[in-house]
């Protein structure tokens, strides 16, 4: 193999380490699960948008990722070398023109969203967008400011239910407003646990985070609680399940109900373990590698579960 091509595979791997292509893989669910609850029969979902919505969520995924990534790099070459030396491997300035593109994609598919006459879904996947943005980014960085620094994750986490859902449905139903706080929540308390074991790299750099304001003990209490949350999900599609055939028809949705039931409890478990240990920090470090499999063994199951849904 020339040089070249080594190059190119080097910075092809480094944008994947800047873009979190682990945590990306799991993040379909983000896309598809609003779409699978909105959409309620299969053949409803054969229609442009859903490809459409789903290259929307990644283009902003990847922004918010690499934006995020490009603003950390001066505290990651004192504590994640592994991703400051992906930047330095690909480049600062391609990095900063590979998210000027991945902006105008997604405002591009924005705008045809608006066209279309998807007008919440266009409108959320903005808020979506800018919240991407200003989380990260000098001078408002939001992921420093204290109790205020989850809230535009909470927002990456709601926004792109809420526009899968929209593209089919006109309002909200109490169902979804149930899973969907279930959802959030779930993936908020996994979230916290990854926030904590930064806590003393994020001190000394003055970013100022939940584990700051409230103690770490406290933060992993309130991270099992809402990672528990997910039994909500669980919760609204049963109510699916009873509203759309008052029987038990749907044997294959109820064995996932039944199985994503217990994945949330046993991700939910091993939270929870998090914060019954002595040293809070190094207990969030040992569990925090953890975040991925967390996110794909509670949210696979539960777009596989609203799919099966459709039938």
């Amino acid at each position: 193999m020339d040089p070249s091509s080594n190059q190119l595979i080097r910075k092809m791997r480094a944008f994947l380490v800047v873009s979190r292509a682990n945590l990306l893989l799991a993040s379909i669910g983000h896309a598809t699960l609003g779409l699978f609850l909105g959409a309620l029969s299969f053949q409803n979902l054969i229609t442009v948008e859903v490809p459409l919505y789903i290259a929307l969520h990644y283009s902003i995924a990847f922004f918010a990722c690499n934006i995020n990534c490009y603003f950390d790099y001066e505290v990651d070459k004192k504590y994640k070398k592994y991703m400051s030396g992906s930047i330095d491997i690909i480049h600062k300035h391609t990095l900063r023109t590979i998210l000027v593109i991945e902006f105008l994609i997604a405002l591009f598919l924005i705008v045809l969203f608006l066209l279309l006459g998807h007008h919440i879904t266009g409108i959320a996947a903005l808020i979506g967008l800018f919240g991407a943005y200003i989380y990260s980014a000098e001078p408002i960085r939001i992921k420093k400011r204290g109790v205020g620094s989850p809230l535009p994750i909470l927002l990456l986490y709601t926004l792109p239910l809420l526009g899968g859902w929209f593209i089919f449905q006109d309002s909200l139903s109490v169902t979804f407003i149930i899973f969907i706080i279930g959802y959030v929540l779930m993936n908020e308390g996994f979230t916290l646990v990854n926030m904590c074991e930064d806590y003393s790299e994020d001190k000394s750099e003055g970013i100022r985070t939940w584990a700051h304001t409230f103690g770490l003990k406290n933060t992993l209490k309130v991270a099992f609680l809402f990672s528990m949350s997910g039994l909500l999900c669980v919760a609204a599609i049963g109510l699916v399940l009873y509203n759309k055939f008052h029987d038990i028809t749907n044997i294959p949705a109820l064995v996932m109900v039944g199985i994503s039931t217990l994945l949330i409890i046993k991700a939910g478990t091993e939270v929870r373990q998090v914060y019954l240990g002595e040293n809070l920090e190094q207990q969030s470090k040992l569990y925090g590698v953890r975040l991925q499999k967390w996110f794909m063994m509670t949210r696979y199951p539960l777009m596989l579960t609203t799919f099966l849904l459709l039938f």
